[in-house]
């Protein structure tokens, strides 16, 4: 007797059979390992291309900064009202200093701390990782209309610059240095193979 359900009949003729369910199953997985493994594959892809063609990967970390501190200026000129695109907006900031931020903790700094003997300075740098993603979290479960939200998002501004200057003027030409110019081009490469895993 047939199976009424749709999902195949008794003597396995039905349009969805265990042959079927098991062969979309695997294609499924197979999809799914590849989308985890394609994008650091093609980050470190990107990243070689552009290192061959001279891009400066300190310069790329630095550009990195200016987009994330333009968001967040773009982010402080709306108004009280505009709840939604807040939270949009600051769910961007978010997903951008994340990545920044992976590629910086599992590269940057360890490099900073073991290249460029600046241990103090890297623990510094992990520290005001940690205290900038404490604060986007503030911000994220607090009333985007509520009286401090602004000001605690202009905290947020001067924090970022800070850290990012510091990164620039200091430990970035202190790790620069200390790295010969193999390790320095393949830097670029690691670095957008990391952000990859979240962008």
């Amino acid at each position: 007797m047939p199976n009424r359900s749709g999902w195949g009949s008794n003597d396995g003729s039905g349009w969805f059979s265990a042959r079927t369910a098991i062969s979309f199953g695997a294609g499924a997985l197979m999809m799914l390992t590849a989308s985890r493994i394609a994008p650091p594959f093609a980050g470190r892809a990107i990243g070689s291309l552009r290192s061959t063609a001279g891009t400066d990967p300190f310069d790329a970390r630095a550009q990195d900064h200016r987009k994330v501190l333009a968001l967040l200026d773009r982010l402080a000129e709306t108004v009280n009202a505009a709840t939604m695109r807040r939270a949009a907006m600051l769910f961007q900031v978010k997903r951008m200093l994340t990545a920044h931020a992976l590629a910086e903790e599992d590269i940057i700094y360890p490099m900073l701390h073991d290249d460029a003997h600046r241990a103090e300075e890297a623990k510094k740098l992990y520290r005001e990782h940690a205290d900038i993603k404490v604060r986007l979290f503030e911000l994220e479960h607090k009333a985007k209309d509520g009286p401090s939200w602004i000001e605690d998002l202009h905290a947020l501004r001067r924090i970022v610059s800070d850290h990012a200057r510091e990164e620039e003027e200091t430990e970035f030409p202190k790790l620069r240095a200390a790295l010969d110019e193999r390790r320095t081009s393949n830097l670029l490469g690691e670095v957008h193979c990391e952000k990859s895993m979240l962008l």
